[in-house]
C-alpha cells in the first residue's frame, strides 16, 4: 500500500508540474484530466487503507478478548 501511495503521489506531482508549465493548452488539459483521475484513485486508496487499519485493530481486539 505504501509503495502505491508513493507512486500515486509522484504521478500527481508530475501532472501538477505539467499544468504549471508553458506547454500547450492541450497537454495541460490532458494533464488536468489525468490529475483528476489520480486524485480520485488516491482518495479511494486512503479509504481502503483506513478500513484495513480498522479491521486489523478490530481483529486484534477480538483476539485479546478470546485470550483474556
Amino acid at each position: 500500500m505504501d509503495d502505491l501511495k508513493l507512486r500515486l503521489t509522484d504521478a500527481i506531482k508530475e501532472m501538477e508540474r505539467i499544468i504549471m508549465t508553458d506547454d500547450s493548452d492541450q497537454k495541460k488539459i490532458q494533464a488536468s484530466n489525468t490529475l483528476a483521475g489520480l486524485v480520485n484513485r488516491y482518495s479511494r486508496l486512503l479509504e481502503v487503507s483506513d478500513l484495513e487499519e480498522r479491521i486489523t485493530a478490530l481483529e486484534e481486539q477480538n483476539k485479546m478478548r478470546k485470550v483474556g
